[in-house]
């Protein structure tokens, strides 16, 4: 069975299905998610950019934090060092995601409307379980390779974006999706 929803373009299956199946709701809480290098804090920008949704960062600018702790440090040093501590960086996420799965969404959730990264399952069905966000969006990237930190796919998620083009179209997608959504949209 195609994932694609009728008379929507590939890449935007589910925007319409699920606006409609939750009867218009509006989306206040939104987590946006997909492989390293897709446009997620791309597409998070743009969102607060074009709503009055107000985005503080991705769940690893939180992360950052428990690993600047973990390691002793400064949180400029950790994110400088970010990439040299990958392992590092893995393994606090890691155990974070199993003590406590939802921690960094609520974490950056109280300072935004609009977050992004997470890379597990359990961070996902948190999500759901504890109702932290209202809508889950995949960004769809196929000049970016899947990398082994993210657990689940897009079939997880209620919406796919495609990033598959240039930025302008890429924009209008995610214009397309807010107003599918009922984000408040700037005046």
């Amino acid at each position: 069975m195609s994932d694609q929803t009728p008379g929507l373009p590939d890449g935007e299956a589910g925007e319409q299905s699920q606006t409609q199946e939750a009867g218009m709701t509006l989306s206040r809480r939104i987590l946006v998610v997909g492989h390293s290098g897709a446009g997620k804090d791309t597409a998070c920008e743009y969102l607060a950019r074009i709503t009055l949704l107000r985005f503080a960062g991705t769940t690893s600018d939180y992360l950052a934090r428990h690993v600047a702790v973990r390691l002793g440090i400064s949180l400029e040093q950790a994110y400088r060092s970010r990439h040299a501590n990958r392992n590092v960086w893995h393994r606090v996420g890691n155990y974070i995601r199993k003590h406590d799965p939802g921690l960094l969404v609520r974490q950056s959730l109280e300072h935004a409307d609009i977050t992004g990264g997470v890379r597990g399952i359990e961070e996902i069905q948190a999500c759901r379980r504890e109702h932290l966000v209202d809508l889950i969006v995949w960004i769809d990237n196929p000049r970016v390779r899947a990398g082994p930190t993210v657990t689940f796919g897009q079939r997880h998620c209620d919406v796919v974006v495609a990033n598959h083009a240039g930025m302008e179209e890429f924009q209008q997608r995610l214009l397309r999706l807010a107003c599918l959504a009922g984000m408040p949209l700037r005046g």
